[in-house]
C-alpha cells in the first residue's frame, strides 16, 4: 500500500512538478502586483520618510547630504529593477524591467516550468523581500539559495539556470499569459 505525499512535504512534490517549457509556443506574460505589495512598498516608503524626518532634525548639514544620497540610491534602484513582463518566442526569454532587460538564450541555460511552490515565503539573504517586489537571493532549507524574481505568489514558476551555477524563478501565472 503506497502512502500519498503529505501536504507539508512540498519540496519533493515541487521537484517533481518540474517540466521543461515547450520551446515551439511563444508566451508573454505582463506581472501584476499584488495588494500585500503595495501595502508593504507604501509602508516601507512612509519608514524611511520618518526616518528621514528625525535624522536631518538632530543632524550637520554633511550627513543629511549622506543620507539623502543613500536613501535615493536604494529608492531608485528598487524602483527601476521592478519586472515588466516575460516574453518568450521559442529560442530565448526575455525578462524585461522598467529600464532594462536580460535575455536567456536556450542554447546557454535550461529553462523549464515548475509549480506547486511557494518561494516568496523564502528567506531573503540579499534583495528585497516585498519592497517594490520580491527581487533577489533568498534561501529555503532543502532547496538551498536561489534568485527570485516575483510580484505575487502565483505558484508557477519558470526555472531558468545555467551548469553550475543558481537556478532563478520567475513568478508567473500561465493562464494570463499569451
Amino acid at each position: 500500500m503506497e502512502r500519498s505525499p503529505s501536504p507539508r512535504n512540498t519540496e519533493t512534490q515541487e521537484h517533481n512538478a518540474t517540466t521543461p517549457l515547450s520551446s515551439d509556443r511563444a508566451m508573454h506574460y505582463t506581472f501584476r502586483y499584488s495588494t500585500p505589495l503595495k501595502v508593504y512598498t507604501a509602508l516601507c516608503v512612509m519608514v524611511l520618510g520618518l526616518i528621514c524626518y528625525y535624522a536631518f532634525r538632530s543632524s550637520p548639514w554633511f550627513m543629511i547630504v549622506l543620507y539623502s544620497g543613500m536613501i535615493f540610491i536604494s529608492l531608485l534602484y528598487s524602483a527601476l529593477s521592478i519586472p515588466r513582463s516575460i516574453e518568450d518566442d521559442g529560442e530565448t526569454v526575455v525578462l524585461r524591467r522598467l529600464l532594462w532587460s536580460k535575455r536567456y538564450s536556450r542554447t546557454i541555460y535550461d529553462i523549464s516550468e515548475v509549480s506547486g511552490m511557494e518561494l516568496t515565503k523564502s528567506y531573503a539573504i540579499v534583495g528585497s523581500a516585498g519592497y517594490f517586489c520580491y527581487n533577489g537571493l533568498f534561501y529555503k532549507s532543502k532547496m538551498g539559495f536561489f534568485n527570485l524574481v516575483a510580484t505575487e505568489e502565483t505558484g508557477h514558476y519558470l526555472r531558468i539556470q545555467r551548469k553550475g551555477r543558481r537556478p532563478l524563478y520567475i513568478a508567473y501565472q500561465p493562464a494570463l499569459s499569451y
